[in-house]
């Protein structure tokens, strides 16, 4: 087995506005392992400010890993297990002809397709959204104070109008009590769910009996064992972000089975990242879910292509997107 690693730096088409400040780029480490002619491509993307994301730690875990390399003893550092696991993944669906929605899933049939919803910034991109054939949008809050967050929600349901669904990302902005004032006022918008308003797993517990929307645990989740509370209902799960795909496959059925609704996005990955994203959705049991968020096309060169979404369906190729031939480091 031959590893090769590749630093790279992928630049947003647009920057993405978030409590935790403005997204404008992805670096990170592209991994390819060989074996027997065949080869699989996985990343590790860890992305500053958000919690576990360290890439220094994650560059060493992998050049360690890439010096002896055993597919059954994977690196400790969780990004660098991600694409290590997503690497090997692919290799085996490559080798096997299958996809690799099929390999996670084993002999369960998988979905052709993935609906998804659109990130919007505002009543103008949720209105576009809608027209594409979105049925649902996911708005980022916490930014502003509370007074511009109400009036951008407001604007964005009455753009969207009633049959839309709204999903809400405060990425941990507020203290509890803010969130309580937050929460009631937001209420009246007929909001699916609210991902971390609070930060941490055990305050999000304690604010979900307080709260009149359904809370969502996202950054929040440290791993794929994490035991998550009662009270929260929903969980986000960022394959690239938790280990790895069959890592959030597992761990995504449990949480379903355990009676959690479970939404699959991306954690602003390359496109074979979000192919990665797509293949765990695509393989989980149970009626089909909207997911979250798939963007072709994130960045201004992205180091290889997926599918477009149409009318907020993304179909998955019969193949996983290799690297087109672009300067990694550029």
């Amino acid at each position: 087995m031959r590893v090769q690693l590749s630093e790279i730096v992928l630049k947003l088409r647009h920057p993405v506005i978030t409590s935790r400040g403005a997204i404008t780029q992805r670096d990170g480490m592209l991994v390819q392992v060989s074996d027997g002619g065949v080869t699989g491509w996985g990343e590790a993307l860890p992305l500053p400010g958000w919690p576990g994301a360290d890439l220094s730690a994650t560059r060493r875990a992998l050049e360690q890993w890439a010096a002896d390399p055993d597919p059954d003893d994977l690196p400790d550092e969780r990004f660098a297990h991600g694409a290590v696991e997503l690497a090997l993944l692919d290799l085996e669906a490559r080798r096997t002809g299958k996809t690799q929605a099929e390999a996670l899933a084993d002999v369960r049939p998988v979905a052709d397709q993935v609906e998804l919803n659109a990130l919007v910034s505002d009543a103008h991109t949720a209105v576009a959204a809608v027209a594409a054939g979105f049925r649902t949008v996911k708005l980022k809050v916490g930014a502003s104070d509370l007074e511009e967050d109400v009036a951008s929600v407001a604007a964005v349901r009455g753009a969207v109008g009633d049959d839309t669904r709204l999903r809400l990302d405060a990425n941990g902005a507020w203290t509890t009590e803010e969130a309580v004032e937050a929460l009631a006022r937001l209420e009246q918008y007929d909001v699916e769910y609210v991902e971390e308003p609070v930060v941490g797993i055990e305050s999000l517990a304690q604010l979900a009996p307080r709260s009149p929307i359904p809370l969502a645990v996202d950054d929040s989740l440290s791993s794929a064992e994490t035991q998550i509370p009662e009270s929260i209902a929903v969980v986000v799960v960022k394959p690239m972000a938790l280990g790895g795909p069959r890592t959030a496959c597992a761990a995504a059925r449990r949480w379903i089975d355990q009676g959690r609704k479970v939404v699959v996005t991306n954690y602003f990955d390359s496109a074979i990242g979000q192919h990665a994203a797509l293949s765990v959705a695509a393989a989980l049991p149970g009626p089909p879910q909207i997911h979250g968020t798939i963007t072709p096309h994130l960045f201004t060169q992205d180091i290889a292509e997926l599918p477009l979404v149409t009318h907020g369906q993304c179909p998955l190729p019969p193949h996983s997107p290799a690297p087109i031939s672009i300067n990694l480091d550029d």
